[in-house]
């Protein structure tokens, strides 16, 4: 870890303090998974047998690593009460103001598509958490945290994300805020209704963890 933050893989910036940062991105390495077949393994460890499955464990792993980090502690909620999550769901809607209380997270709406966003204007920060809106041409939503920023002020995520040969869960770079074509918000955005997956493009809601 220590290496990690000498050679600028990982820089303390937004909200969280120092120690929260390295907890955050700790607890994400511990899902990072090598293989697809590894990576079904992990989404049944997280969500279950039946329900945990590499292409549909955003919510849930998302949620696991905040826990994991102590970013997220209200009682009673485990990762597969975000299975599948709707923000739009009534239900839904309570479990995320249990999750992320207003007294501890902001709560931004983005309606502009994920290709669209300056994120040298608005950078997002470790700890925060998405909920990424498909909208038209997109074919499915998603849930992540962001993990880390490094020197380059990249930032990134541990999630789940499909290949040629599966769905996997891994670290991706989430965009350099220097190059829009670079990173997994512009794979997601560069074509509509791609074979891998697209999404981003009806804009995505954000919880920020507030510093106390």
């Amino acid at each position: 870890m220590q290496s990690t933050i000498n050679n600028g893989g990982l820089i303390f910036t937004g909200s969280l303090s120092n120690d929260q940062q390295i907890a955050l991105y700790k607890a994400s390495l511990n899902y990072v998974q090598p293989t697809v077949y590894d990576s079904i393994r992990k989404a049944k460890d997280i969500n279950g047998v039946g329900y945990g499955d590499p292409s549909n464990i955003c919510g849930p792993l998302a949620l696991a690593i905040m826990q994991d980090a102590g970013l997220v502690n209200e009682t009673g909620l485990v990762p597969h009460d975000f299975w599948l999550l709707n923000p739009l769901a009534s239900t839904d809607e309570k479990l995320l103001e249990r999750a992320f209380p207003s007294d501890r997270f902001l709560h931004i709406k983005f309606s502009s598509p994920l290709n669209r966003i300056n994120f040298r204007v608005f950078p997002l920060q470790p700890g925060d958490f998405l909920f990424i809106w498909h909208g038209s041409g997109g074919n499915f939503d998603h849930m992540l945290v962001v993990t880390r920023v490094d020197s380059n002020l990249h930032a990134y995520t541990v999630t789940n994300y499909g290949t040629p040969g599966g769905f996997v869960i891994a670290e991706a770079l989430l965009y350099d805020p220097n190059d829009p074509k670079v990173g997994i918000f512009h794979t997601w955005t560069q074509e509509r209704d791609a074979i891998l997956g697209s999404t981003g493009f009806g804009g995505f809601e954000l919880w920020r963890p507030i510093s106390h």
